[in-house]
């Protein structure tokens, strides 16, 4: 294509002005296509019109327009690691900085961006065609591309030099897969037994509420996912989350929510708390929290002391202190003692702790005396 390092330098920094045109000035037209009001391809007639005002040749407008597409509708050197089925997590520390997470193990990368003005002009056209802001009162994000690619959920959280003490944005990807595991397949990757899976397969139907507990990346969401499918179909369910990554492929009567927060100067938001609240007036058999951080706990709690079936995840050291955990999170937000808070959570029966992809403990509460709660290791 280039004939000299002239022409590579030339088209280099065209590209760039074009980018930058669009993230920055020509924003507008950008948030027009996301919200489908413009189409991609009303999009890139602005894009070769810009280049024509220019003076840039036919040839190289072509050429020129084709990258910004690509740097526009995917994620750039980070495709070929998003669409490797092997990695679940991509975490881009600086512009020659970009780690992986394959089947569990941390490793570093050869991706390297050119520059570190290259890599900030793409967290912001990330942050554009997510319909999100990164100015200094948003400098902590967090959200969910379900629709760029085919295979895997997105889950993107980023943080800017704003907050960071560099002077460069971070950028942590989540992959969800979009076609669900089925329990057979976390059997043959080791995550947990043929005894395990059966019994968390009848805890589904029986047991009056599931915690799943683990660090962060343990594989709690992968088996939430699964067991969701299994919920029967003449119940009914609600999920909330902070991101969309529990979903279900064929069960009739389940519904999902996530939360809404304020962007910008914006007042709209609703947290899991709203949702939770929410969810009580609803006719549902399941109450599913996808993750517990806070105050909504209490809402779990009333949701199973009033009959419902729960499920959450929290993050936990083992099947034992979840509970505790959640108990913290109940007492931060009501009345209740401690030992009123334990004695009601008595109704999530089952505690299931994982590390690694791999299910390591499996506990029932069996009784409550003393103010405290009596477990017994199933696994």
């Amino acid at each position: 294509m280039y004939s000299s390092m002239q022409e590579q330098t030339e088209f280099d920094n065209v590209l760039d002005e074009l980018l930058d045109y669009f993230i920055h000035v020509e924003r507008q037209t950008l948030l027009l296509v996301q919200r489908g009001i413009k189409s991609r391809k009303d999009l890139m007639q602005s894009a070769d019109d810009y280049l024509s005002e220019r003076g840039i040749s036919v040839n190289l407008r072509k050429y020129i327009v084709e990258h910004f597409g690509r740097f526009i509708w995917g994620y750039y050197l980070l495709e070929e690691a998003i669409n490797d089925e092997d990695i679940s997590d991509i975490k881009v520390l600086g512009y020659d900085n970009v780690r992986i997470k394959r089947r569990g193990k941390r490793m570093s990368t050869d991706i390297r961006f050119p520059s570190k003005s290259d890599y900030k002009r793409f967290v912001s056209m990330v942050a554009v065609k997510n319909r999100t802001n990164l100015a200094d009162i948003n400098a902590i994000q967090s959200f969910t591309d379900k629709d760029s690619n085919s295979n895997f959920i997105l889950r993107f959280n980023i943080t800017t030099d704003f907050v960071n003490s560099t002077d460069t944005p971070y950028i942590h990807i989540r992959k969800i897969p979009k076609k669900k595991y089925t329990i057979e397949q976390l059997i043959e990757f080791g995550m947990l037994t043929d005894d395990m899976a059966e019994y968390l397969l009848e805890a589904v139907k029986e047991s009056g509420g599931i915690i799943f507990t683990g660090k962060g990346a343990s594989g709690k969401t992968t088996l939430m996912n699964v067991l969701l499918e299994h919920i029967p179909h003449d119940k009914s369910g609600l999920v909330i989350q902070e991101n969309e990554e529990l979903f279900s492929v064929t069960h009739p009567d389940m519904m999902f929510q996530h939360i809404v927060m304020p962007g910008g100067e914006g007042k709209i938001q609703y947290d899991l708390k709203d949702l939770g609240r929410n969810g009580l007036l609803t006719d549902i058999d399941y109450f599913i929290i996808g993750e517990i951080k806070g105050g909504e706990a209490l809402y779990l709690l009333n949701a199973g002391y009033t009959g419902h079936k729960c499920w959450a995840s929290v993050h936990g050291m083992d099947s034992t202190s979840a509970i505790d955990k959640l108990a913290d999170y109940v007492k931060y937000e009501s009345d209740y003692s401690l030992k009123d808070i334990r004695k009601m959570l008595m109704g999530m029966k089952t505690v299931v702790y994982l590390k690694d992809f791999k299910v390591c403990e499996i506990s029932e509460i069996k009784d409550y005396k003393d103010g405290e709660l009596i477990y017994e290791r199933v696994y």
